[in-house]
This record gives C-alpha cells, structure tokens and sequence, in this order.
C-alpha cells in the first residue's frame, strides 16, 4: 500500500479501497467544517499552525522546531505545542516538558516521542507543551511567558485559531498518488494549499532542493508564495542523551518509527552513509526487539557499522540496551534555499503587544 500511496500502483487493492477515500474526503470535510466554528482565538499570542496535506513525514516538526530557534533570534519568546501522540499526554490537561525528561525511559510514554525530541533540540527559552486541547495548552504557555505560538501539526485541531498557516510538503510526491486515505496518503485536497499563507518546500537533499517547483504544485499553492528549504545533518550524539559523537563510517542499519519511513532514508543516503537495512515499524509504534538484534548481529562484524535512529526515535532506541553495535542518534535542522521573509510576513502582531520583526533572519 505505501509502493500504491507513492507512485500510483498498488493493483486491486488500491482501487478496492478507492470508494472509502471517497467517503473519507466527506466526512474529514465536515469534521473540518466543524473544527473551523470551534477554533477560538487566544488574546497576547501570535499563533502559527504548521501542517502539511499528506500523513506524516513532510517536515513539520523539523519546520516547528527552526521556526522556534529563529523566534528567539527575533526577540520573541516561543512555545512548541503537540498533543503527544500515544503518550499519556495525549488526553489530559497541558503539561509543560521539562529538560530532565530528555533521556529518561519512560519520557516517550509520557509526553511523546516528538515532545522529546524537541525538548532536547531546543534552548531554554523555547518552551514545549503537550495536551489534547491546544488552546489550554496555549493558555498555559501563554503564562509562562510564551508570546508566539508554534501548532506542530496543528491544521486539523478545532481549539485555537490561528494567525498565520505554513504547510509543508515534500516537492519529490507533493500530493502521493492524488487519493485521499486509505487509498493513497492525502488528508486534504491538494487545492487545501489556497488556505496556507505559505507553502513550505522540504527536500530532503541539495539535490531535491535545485529541482524546479513542478506546474502541479504552483497551481494548487495559487497565489501563495512557495519558501524552498533543504534538511541537512545538524548532530550526531549516542542514546540516553549521550554526548556529540562522529557520523558512522561503515554499513549502517537503520530503525524508525516514523510517518515517511522512504523518506528518512532516502534522507539518510543522501547524507553519504551506506544503508545495509532499515526496520521499518509504524508510526510512534514500539520495537521487536528480536528483529533488531538478528539484524545487528549480521552487520556486527563490519568494520564501523553502526545502528542508526533519528531523535524522535531515541527513546526507544535507548531502551535497546546492547545489541551489539554502537547506537547514534541523528538530529536533523532545515537551511533555506530561498529568502524566508514570507514566512514572517505572515504573521500579525499579537493583540495588545508587537512582534520583534526587524530581528535578522537566518
């Protein structure tokens, strides 16, 4: 089903499940009709919503989180906002992420795997929240100090209102096979992009990144300028919080959990390093380990092989324990091909206080 959602195949059970797509489109159309009547709007915040047309892996949580960076280079003080997707979090009140979750066991169970992938990316003076109500979560943020808001994947929530949308996509399959769930992997109509203030173009090599914008894409982003980036290495540290180490050397094996599995290692062969094999488990979902240490123990006598996780999947990686390769964790960040003015422009300052717009951008 992922060969169907990305180039279009898939046979009979492609077309089988065409029909649900069908009925999905009405019925997520509705839900965002409704969620578009209950979204209220938060006094002394600027609030901006990062999502993205497709399920996972667009980039929105690299772009919350360089969003959050250049904030605090602008003066201002930003707060990350996610609902903790299969943590504990998920269905209760806000809980701000404290910095000693970072590394701990069971931070992943409480606050969300991204959470703390934030959590241990950011400074200080960026803060994370977690909860199934954003606009309490924003409340929350709000009193500890928070001025500017960061929704990471916060299009289909029906709490807060936002002031400005950025929608990432990945320019190599913007919009997958063109069908919506279960048939391919849109959430949204490709002609949704009119509703973005920005459009937000994630490559995930130089390579990607000097491709011309397809006519496909430019025709659904309308008149809505279209902000380049490329994702590059920022870090490569050990488990448990571990300190800088070197980038592999030899065959790598690969493990994630994330929503665009192709895409991080379509990524990860882009930055030089040679994928012997790649686990792929769903999304947020738990490891075998059994899988794991079978496919470790055949790279173990390579020289220089390594077992290789992003930080949203450093958690569980240190709950592996010893499996007889050395466990690096990469941290990913985003550099701008094009001029991110229009992503600031965007913006309007919050009620009764101004934004820090003549800050440089980096």
């Amino acid at each position: 089903m992922e060969t169907a959602w990305r180039d279009g195949g898939g046979g009979f059970a492609a077309w089988f499940l065409r029909p649900l797509s069908l009925l999905y489109a009405i019925a997520t159309g509705v839900a965002r009709w409704l969620a578009s009547r209950s979204r209220r709007r938060l006094d002394g915040v600027t609030v901006i919503a990062i999502g993205g047309l497709a399920v996972g892996g667009a980039g929105k949580t690299t772009l919350a989180r360089w969003a959050a960076r250049e904030a605090l280079a602008r003066g201002l003080r930003p707060a990350v906002l996610l609902r903790g997707h299969r943590s504990d979090s998920a269905s209760g009140a806000p809980r701000i992420v404290p910095r000693e979750a970072v590394g701990s066991p069971d931070a992943a169970k409480r606050f969300g795997d991204e959470a703390v992938a934030h959590r241990a990316a950011l400074p200080e003076g960026a803060l994370v929240v977690v909860g199934a109500n954003r606009l309490e979560a924003a409340g929350v943020a709000r009193e500890r100090g928070a001025n500017l808001i960061l929704l990471d994947d916060g299009w289909e929530q029906g709490s807060v209102a936002w002031d400005a949308l950025w929608v990432a996509i990945d320019p190599e399959r913007p919009f997958g096979n063109g069908w919506s769930l279960p048939a391919g992997p849109l959430r949204r109509p490709p002609s949704n992009l009119s509703q973005a203030n920005v459009v937000v173009s994630i490559a995930e090599s130089p390579h990607e990144a000097g491709a011309p914008t397809t006519a496909e894409l430019i025709a659904a982003a309308a008149d809505r300028p279209i902000v380049r980036f490329t994702r590059r290495v920022e870090s490569w540290s050990g488990p448990d919080a571990g300190g800088e180490a070197d980038a592999p050397r030899g065959s790598v094996l690969l493990v994630s959990s994330v929503g665009d599995p192709d895409r991080l290692e379509r990524f990860v062969r882009g930055a030089g390093l040679s994928v012997a094999e790649h686990l792929a488990f769903p999304d947020h979902g738990a490891w075998d380990r059994g899988r794991v240490t079978g496919a470790a123990a055949a790279l173990r006598d390579r020289e220089g092989a390594a077992l290789v996780v992003c930080d949203k999947d450093a958690a569980r990686a240190a709950l592996l324990g010893d499996v007889g390769l050395p466990i690096l964790v990469l941290a990913t960040g985003l550099s701008p091909v094009d001029d991110p003015a229009p992503l600031w422009c965007s913006l309007r300052p919050p009620q009764g206080g101004a934004m820090a717009a003549d800050a440089p951008i980096g």
